[in-house]
């Protein structure tokens, strides 16, 4: 990366550097936090923040106390220039020449913060969509390192939409995912539904402790192992060899020593079909190639599933208005919190919005029973903080009516403090 006054040029970008009024107050070191007591909720159980200003301003605030965070979510403007609601994504107006290089001289800089923020295993989350998504991508290669990108979720976010599309539905936006060091990232993974999986369809004697079965080939075509290439003899005296013959490209999955335990163990069938005999592996819903009790998991896909309707109607069953343009589902936040297998992770989201990710944090915790705790940064613009983020999380936690009169509890094990970036007098 190489900047000067005027310009800044990173990984095969170049923009102008957009100078911002509280950068002033940053550098002459004006800005402190100051909490807002009256604000504050709940008196038990993990404390969580609601900060009131730039966000430049608070990623400054907490760099400067020396916090580090293990998840970071953000949700930015996503510079398409809407303008059709009180509280938009619009952020700089689409007839500017300029607004792409406003737009990334604008997002740099908290990025930078950021990446300070995160711990050395913490991992940071940026929703978007086509307008700058590929600009961000470079952006994030340049300051968390192209080593370190983790994925591209593609969510699809609504459905039953776009009759009015002159050429291509949308229904789907992104969410770039960084790695602060990629060799020390752990995700959990997820749960294999083996009792509702069509192709475990054959029983044995042990279907009671081992489950349904379905048949692998033990002969197949991989990197190639000496140790694997080896003669198994079939139930009429027939020699086998994997691929037909001795040496590359097959081999057996198993070693000829786990190959004679398979035997002892029932784990191995033979077959015999017009081309010769088949050998192959039982593979069991509920244990493992040792005969161990197993819960069968997968890496989490990519392409999730998490509708902008419904995070709509749980902010207006809360707020009882319609302010906010596609706030995030908070089963989205809890997905993304739930990546990281800790349950006492420091979370931050410093595009706070409507808050969704602090109440997707609580609710977290109090499905697994977690004591993560959660803090929000964002600006006050038509008193979006104080009536829309803090609103909509202190009826959270002290419990709320919906539209519809139905009593929600509140989540009463959370606290929540309020505070204001202000300027040193």
């Amino acid at each position: 990366m190489k900047s000067d006054n005027n310009f800044i040029y990173l990984n095969g970008l170049y923009w102008e550097n957009k100078v911002e009024e509280i950068e002033e107050q940053i550098i002459k070191n004006k800005l402190v936090l100051k909490e807002v007591t009256k604000r504050k909720v709940g008196t038990t159980g993990p404390t969580h923040r609601i900060i009131e200003g730039d966000n430049l301003g608070g990623l400054y605030l907490l760099e400067q106390a020396g916090e580090q965070f293990d998840l970071i979510y953000i949700d930015p403007p996503y510079n398409t220039g809407n303008k059709d609601f009180k509280y938009t994504d619009a952020y700089f107006n689409t007839e500017d020449e300029s607004r792409h290089s406003t737009w990334s001289s604008f997002i740099y800089k908290r990025l930078v913060k950021a990446k300070n923020l995160l711990n050395e295993n913490g991992v940071i989350f940026l929703a978007i969509d086509d307008a700058e998504q590929a600009r961000l991508k470079l952006i994030c290669d340049g300051i968390f390192g192209e080593q370190n990108f983790v994925a591209n979720f593609i969510r699809k976010n609504k459905a039953g939409s776009g009759h009015d599309s002159k050429q291509v539905a949308v229904e789907f936006d992104y969410m770039l995912c960084y790695a602060n060091n990629i060799e020390k990232l752990v995700f959990t993974q997820e749960e294999v539904d083996v009792e509702n999986d069509s192709k475990y369809k054959f029983e044995d004697n042990f279907v009671k402790k081992r489950g349904k079965y379905y048949l692998r080939d033990l002969d197949y075509k991989g990197s190639y192992s000496k140790t694997l290439d080896y003669v198994i003899t079939a139930p009429d005296g027939t020699k086998m060899m994997s691929g037909g013959k001795v040496g590359k490209p097959n081999t057996w999955r198993w070693g000829k020593e786990k190959f004679e335990w398979g035997i002892k163990n029932d784990f191995i069938v033979f077959k015999e079909t017009p081309k010769g005999w088949k050998v192959y592996i039982k593979q069991y819903q509920f244990v493992d190639n040792k005969d161990q009790v197993r819960v069968r998991k997968l890496p989490h896909r990519a392409l999730i599933d998490f509708n902008n309707s419904k995070g709509s109607n749980e902010l207006k069953d809360i707020l009882k208005q319609d302010i906010f343009s596609y706030p995030k589902p908070t089963d989205l936040l809890q997905f993304v919190v739930d990546l990281l297998p800790r349950k006492d992770i420091k979370v931050l989201d410093f595009f706070a919005g409507s808050g969704t990710t602090l109440h997707a944090t609580m609710l977290q915790n109090k499905l697994d029973e977690g004591i993560r705790t959660c803090t929000l940064i964002t600006n006050n613009e038509n008193k979006i903080c104080e009536e829309v983020t803090y609103a909509r999380n202190k009826a959270a936690i002290e419990g709320y009516e919906t539209r519809r009169n139905k009593k929600v509890l509140g989540l009463k094990n959370n606290q929540l403090k309020y505070y204001k970036i202000q300027v040193k007098k």
